[in-house]
């Protein structure tokens, strides 16, 4: 605690009017108050007259309130934070560290002591000590300045209950819907520094310096001690006083202060010197408090021993005691300093900031301090057992990951039926301050902005399905694209795995986490209609989004978001598109045990972003993502199973950037668990991506999320019933059709087109008839030139990649990083994992002139759907295997139509047979080739914020 603030609150709260004045001031005060008391008690007798008494008595007791202050008074109290099993203590919250005593509970040694230090006629006087007064106006006079008080222990009562009386007058509050969290994260600051929340209490009742003020207090004492009678109501002003004195350290009332000074729970176990030693802290807490000043123990032993002299005086203890309690050091004392019960740091902060904004929607003033001081308990969402669970394996893969420069992951798993928070893991290791990477205190779970990479892919396809911009049937051919009317200033993305996969289906971009189709769809929306279904999701206000001016590159989640809300926007497709507000809190308790607030009944109302149509078509494809049978690359390590070893139905999707500052993971079960992870730096320093040594968001982050979910699915826990999960299914809901449709071109299904695949739809989007294998082959071009919503770059585009495909120009031509300054370059062609072929394209053969040395030129190819591409003497025709191509002559080779000439690819060679192969070796030789730190991802000026550079290209996987 700052020293200032120490000194104010001990001006506040202590019992001596200590206040350094001017000698004037000093002088006129303490005259006034001599005159005061003697025109008072004894004006009757001076004055002659006993109106003059009686005038000078109602003049003074004008407006005091009822004596009996002490009557159903609450002290400020803790405020208790439980896990969802009301059993285990996470949290206390405070600003007067309380725990309210009864007197018989006192033992001797304590009520002596007090009496002793601060009021020792406190048995005898009728709440004044008139010899105190005379005393202390006289030390003033002599002085020229105020340096001793005469406040008994009752008036010190009456200051501080008079002023909580006060305060009290405000209605209690009703239960309210509680508000949404803020959906910015930058919103949600941590709170405050409780020095800077927990102001010292204001004690405003009869809080002025001069006489008048004086004489009040003094009057209401002799009325609150004949309100209270004999030695019980005596008990009970001492009672009060011993609870809600101030003894630093944190200290309010003999109990924390005994805790907090010696580690001592049960008073009875306190020594006499221990008991002088608190005793005397009250006159002055800061100076006197061992822990806090320079000088140590000194001075507060000091004022022990005054205080076992008074009580040797007093006839409390003998001179033996006297002795051996004087004689007794600090050390000897035992002193154990006990710090605040703090479980789960970054949950139960994150329950802290969300206690408040409930309690202001229910009308409480000064709703941060409230949670410190109105002693309520709260019952969490926190599974305690879980939460050990997700932190042993945050920490076990984080340390897998950990030679590849990934120091710190976070994680969070919510109910989607109720959005409740089960696990919640903000860092690695919230003690951990020195690592830079770690700096464990900031929480990236709650108040993080990381770039979600491709995680954020499954947003954009799903703003276009609910804006019937798309169809999970869209075709898109997967070629290097110039997204601009000119080279120089164009965007242009590229795979992260640095390879053109042709003609495919929007079902497969997102599947396969393709970046070229992905911002080909982020074009056919609108990045406007994707920030708007962001907010509607829950992951981020639109203003935000647009404000940071992300363009296409949205879809490839180039604006940083919050983990939670990420996690929480992923429990929609769970939820078959209603989205559950995430929530820390199950029930808030009042002192009195009152419930006042329950999430079931006063919780946010849930919202509906998608209809349970749109939500299906997202979640049809993310789930083949844990199908080893429907994708090929995630699908062997995402899977999940039950107990048995039968596979779970559930979707999941990774998330890089191409910086490879950040790598996530989002997935979920339907109806029932959904999970994100994250690792990175909190310094934002890069990840390794050496060949064969980077970590993607396939490594860590997936391995993570799979060992997570068979944990929480499998196992007995309070957040499942103890029981494990049984499987459970997004079922095909009304408002969706099946058809099949052509494998390539995503329009229905024709004798033409080759092969089929059933792809569902809602109703009303369903494809005409394909159009586009009129001649035999699939023509790209016109598949893109009959959209006009399309540009003519990309019509381009597919003319060069059909062409580059059908003369068998199939590899890759100079350097990635300068693919925007020169033309010429091109990127390897291959088909999609799994994936022998294109089938039959239509194309352009391009007759390549013979090189003018022998052989030097980097235009050869192979690999890839097209076979060979390398230098020719004569213009090729390719043939058509297996399929009809018009015009077919006898010897069964292809014509030239109009200038195109149909191939059909298939296992045309036997490097066709290695594409799988090829493939995995292109994402890594391109991996190694490139340093993707482009425009990735954005430039951070510090742990919390982001901000985007205008020509960021950020990639994912």
């Amino acid at each position: 605690m700052h020293p200032a603030m120490q000194r104010r609150r001990h001006r506040l709260m202590v019992r001596r009017s200590t206040r350094r004045g001017s000698q004037r001031r000093g002088l006129a005060t303490a005259f006034l108050v001599m005159i005061g008391l003697f025109v008072l008690f004894i004006g009757g007798a001076v004055a002659g007259t006993a109106g003059g008494l009686l005038a000078a008595y109602n003049y003074f007791e004008t407006g005091l309130p009822d004596p009996r202050l002490l009557d159903d008074i609450e002290l400020p109290a803790s405020t208790y934070v439980y896990d969802r099993s009301g059993t285990t203590l996470l949290a206390r919250f405070e600003c007067q560290n309380r725990e309210q005593v009864t007197f018989d509970s006192l033992p001797d040694h304590v009520v002596n002591a007090t009496v002793s230090a601060e009021d020792r006629t406190f048995w005898e006087n009728d709440g004044v000590d008139y010899y105190a007064v005379a005393a202390a106006a006289m030390a003033n006079l002599e002085a020229g300045e105020i340096v001793r008080g005469a406040s008994t222990i009752t008036a010190q009562v009456i200051k501080y209950a008079g002023s909580i009386k006060e305060a009290e007058e405000v209605p209690p509050p009703d239960a309210s819907a509680a508000p949404s969290a803020p959906l910015d994260p930058e919103e949600e600051r941590e709170s405050s520094d409780p020095e800077e929340v927990c102001e010292p209490p204001d004690l405003t009742f009869l809080a002025g310096r001069g006489y008048e003020d004086k004489i009040r207090e003094f009057i209401l004492a002799r009325q609150m001690t004949a309100a209270y009678p004999g030695r019980e109501g005596k008990e009970q002003i001492l009672e009060t006083y011993l609870n809600l004195i101030f003894y630093g350290n944190g200290s309010y009332g003999i109990k924390a202060a005994a805790a907090n000074y010696f580690g001592i729970a049960d008073l009875d176990e306190l020594t006499l010197a221990q008991s002088a030693f608190l005793a005397g802290l009250p006159q002055r807490p800061s100076a006197y408090d061992p822990y806090f000043n320079d000088q140590g123990p000194r001075q507060a032993i000091v004022r022990r021993n005054l205080v076992l002299r008074a009580m040797l005086d007093e006839g409390y203890i003998t001179r033996s005691e006297y002795r051996e309690a004087r004689n007794t050091s600090w050390q000897e004392m035992g002193p154990n300093r006990i710090t605040s019960v703090l479980r789960e740091p970054h949950f139960s902060f994150r329950v802290r900031r969300e206690a408040a904004r409930i309690l202001e929607a229910m009308g409480v003033p000064d709703a941060e301090q409230a949670v410190r001081t109105g002693g309520y308990r709260i019952t969490t969402t926190l599974d305690y057992k879980l939460q050990q669970q997700a932190k042993k394996k945050v920490t076990f893969f984080v340390n897998e990951v950990r030679d590849k420069n990934a120091n710190n992951g976070a994680l969070v798993a919510i109910d989607s039926n109720t959005g409740e928070i089960l696990a919640y893991v903000g860092s690695i290791d919230y003690y951990n301050r020195e690592d830079p990477r770690v700096q464990g205190q900031f929480d990236v779970a709650g108040l993080g902005l990381r770039q979600p990479g491709s995680a954020f892919k499954p947003i954009t396809y799903s703003s276009a399905f609910v804006a019937r911009e798309a169809t999970p049937a869209t075709f898109f051919l997967d070629a290097t694209t110039q997204f601009g009317p000119t080279r120089e200033t164009s965007y242009m993305p590229t795979n992260a795995d640095i390879t053109e996969h042709g003609p495919l289906l929007a079902v497969d971009a997102l599947r396969y986490s393709l970046n070229v189709p992905s911002v080909m769809m982020q074009h056919l929306v609108g990045p406007e209609a994707t920030a708007e279904f962001a907010e509607r999701m829950g992951i981020a206000s639109a203003d935000y989004i647009l404000d940071l001016q992300p363009g296409l590159t949205l879809t490839l989640g180039s604006v940083p978001v919050n983990l939670t809300n990420m996690t929480n926007a992923y429990g929609v497709f769970a939820q078959k598109g209603v989205l559950h507000q995430p929530t820390t809190i199950i029930e808030i308790r009042d002192r009195n045990n009152r419930v006042v607030y329950t999430r079931e009944d006063d919780g946010a109302e849930p919202s509906r972003p998608m209809t349970q149509a749109e939500a299906y078509l997202t979640h049809w494809i993310l789930q083949g993502n844990t199908d080893p049978d429907q994708n090929v690359i995630w699908g062997p390590n995402a899977f999940l199973t039950d107990r048995n070893g039968d596979r779970r139905e559930a979707g999941f999707k990774t998330g890089t950037t191409n910086d490879f500052r950040d790598v996530s993971g989002f997935g979920y079960v339907p109806g029932g668990l959904v999970t994100g992870v994250w690792m990175g730096n909190n310094n934002m320093e890069p990840l390794s991506n050496r060949l064969g040594q980077g970590v993607f968001s396939a490594d860590g982050p997936m391995r993570l999320w799979r060992d997570f979910m068979q944990t929480a699915l499998n196992r007995r826990f309070d957040w499942n019933g103890r029981k494990p999960v049984e499987r459970t299914t997004f079922a095909q809901p009304d408002g969706i059709v099946t058809e099949r449709v052509c494998k390539y071109s995503g329009m229905r299904a024709t004798s033409s087109c080759g092969e089929t695949r059933e792809v569902p739809f809602l109703e009303g989007t369903v494809p005409t008839p394909d159009n586009l294998h009129q001649r035999g082959c699939l023509d790209v071009e016109l598949a893109i030139a009959q959209d006009e919503r399309r540009p003519p770059e990309w019509v381009e585009a597919a003319e060069t990649w059909a062409s580059r495909l059908v003369s068998r120009q199939t590899g890759s031509i100079g350097d990635p990083d300068e693919l925007k300054e020169n033309p010429s370059y091109r990127l390897r062609i291959a088909p999609l994992p799994g994936n022998s072929g294109f089938g039959s394209i239509c194309g352009q053969v391009i007759f390549t002139p013979p090189p003018d040395n022998d052989g030097d030129d980097d235009r050869g190819g192979g690999g890839g759907g097209g076979g060979g591409g390398g230098p020719r003497t004569e213009k090729p025709e390719p043939s058509c295997p297996g399929n009809s191509c018009d015009g077919d002559d006898d010897d069964g080779r292809a014509a030239l139509i109009d200038g195109l000439t149909p191939i059909t690819l298939g296992m045309a060679t036997p490097i066709l047979g290695l594409t799988w192969l090829l493939s995995l070796g292109g994402l890594a030789l391109g991996l190694w080739k490139r340093r993707r730190h482009s425009t990735a991802s954005a430039a951070w000026d510090n742990r919390r914020r982001v901000h985007r550079r205008p020509d960021a290209d950020p990639g994912g996987g």
